[in-house]
């Protein structure tokens, strides 16, 4: 009799871990603008699908680094939502926020983030905290000189890289302050904050750049000088020892090693890459692509030993439970 009842709870166990197996975990939540949907990634890198929704029907979504909070829009809308892994996220009304924001930036550290109208020129930032939240000022990027090409925000300060002939740079702006151009550049197209430093990529000189204590005293120096085609993304690993560069034009990924200023690595890549986020785990990032449609994704590892890209098949909803 006991022999059984091990039997039966060693079945029932075994049952639910192969449940877990098929279904794999969550690596981390992306939007998925052909089904209009924020999905979960399951399963580990080289073996990984996109879930059914978690949340549907979206216009635009812009998820946190960390998975666990997402910016939406939904019919004009603009709604909060926290605890994505959970069964029903909550979702939280953003009243007073900047319409047709398309594109954001979070904050280090969480907490934050910056919303941005790409159309409307506009940018405003939001902190939240469990049910609650604060909106700053609406503010009016087209007091920036030239066309705005990218974003960042360190938590304080808004970032901007703004391509124009005599008055491109980097600028900060805040709600309040600014914009003041931290450098000169005449086509920046990519930014990364790491510290008290940033890194910007420069689409006419086809260099990259860092700029120390950019919020205090910056100081510019070339970082390198690789003729990349299209730069259009920069990310440093979550130690801080390395760079990537996302080249669309060359279709590449290049990592440098920051203190000896070098390349260690370069990954030819199948597709035309249009962005490159953090994702779930510290060591890993999201690349994307508008090559295909459906538009898939590919996982970018980066654990200071390899650096390797793996495939992720698109979305069906006939075979994923």
């Amino acid at each position: 009799m006991l022999s059984n009842r091990l039997f039966l709870t060693f079945c029932t166990v075994a049952a639910a871990w192969a449940g877990a197996a098929v279904r794999g975990p969550v690596m981390g939540f992306v939007f998925d603008s052909s089904t209009r949907a924020i999905r979960p990634m399951r399963g580990v890198p080289g073996a990984a699908y996109l879930g059914v929704p978690v949340v549907p029907d979206v216009d635009n979504a812009c998820i946190a680094p960390d998975g666990a909070t997402a910016l939406v829009t939904r019919d004009g809308q603009t709604l909060l939502y926290t605890s994505l892994a959970n069964t029903s996220p909550a979702a939280l009304p953003v009243a007073g926020a900047i319409a047709n924001a398309d594109r954001c930036a979070w904050s280090p550290h969480g907490g934050s983030v910056a919303l941005w109208s790409t159309g409307g020129n506009r940018a405003q930032i939001l902190a939240y905290q469990s049910f609650s939240f604060t909106l700053s000022p609406v503010i009016d990027l087209s007091r920036i000189p030239g066309h705005v090409e990218a974003l960042a925000f360190d938590g304080a300060e808004l970032i901007i890289a703004a391509s124009a002939d005599s008055s491109g740079g980097i600028y900060s702006v805040t709600a309040v302050a600014g914009p003041l151009r931290l450098v000169s550049a005449s086509a920046p197209s990519a930014l990364a904050l790491a510290g008290s430093d940033l890194y910007f990529a420069d689409k006419k000189s086809k260099q990259i750049w860092q700029v120390r204590s950019y919020a205090s005293q910056p100081l510019s120096l070339l970082f390198a000088n690789d003729n990349m085609t299209s730069p259009i993304a920069l990310q440093v690993s979550s130690d801080g020892a390395r760079l990537v560069a996302a080249d669309a034009g060359g279709q590449t990924l290049i990592v440098y090693e920051i203190a000896a200023r070098s390349e260690i690595r370069s990954l030819d890549l199948s597709f035309a890459p249009t962005a490159l986020d953090r994702f779930g785990s510290p060591s890993m990032f999201l690349l994307t692509s508008i090559s295909a449609a459906p538009a898939p994704s590919y996982i970018l590892s980066d654990d200071g030993v390899n650096t390797v890209t793996y495939f992720v098949p698109g979305p069906s909803d006939s075979n994923q439970q």
